[in-house]
């Protein structure tokens, strides 16, 4: 939750509930695994750690190109500064 609040400059702010079921929908639907923590930290037994399974990736990979497609959009309708 913190991440995301640094990130966004303090725009987005992510309650527990949003942030947990989000994640539930994404090990649901097979995105995400949990994994162990790095090796150099220590042992907390409430930290959860998680990666992109094959699945999630590929859908990050699109929901990214999604978005780009409104970024050009975006663009041609001079609503953001075309890059280049």
């Amino acid at each position: 939750m913190r991440e995301v609040e640094l990130r966004s400059g303090g725009e987005v702010k992510l309650g527990p509930g949003t942030l947990y079921g989000a994640l539930q929908r994404m090990l649901d639907d097979g995105w995400i695994e949990e994994t162990d923590g790095p090796a150099d930290e220590e042992p907390n037994e409430r930290r959860r750690y998680y990666r992109l399974t094959k699945d999630g990736r590929k859908k990050l990979k699109a929901e990214a190109a999604r978005l780009e497609e409104w970024v050009r959009l975006a663009q041609k309708k001079r609503i953001l500064p075309a890059r280049g």
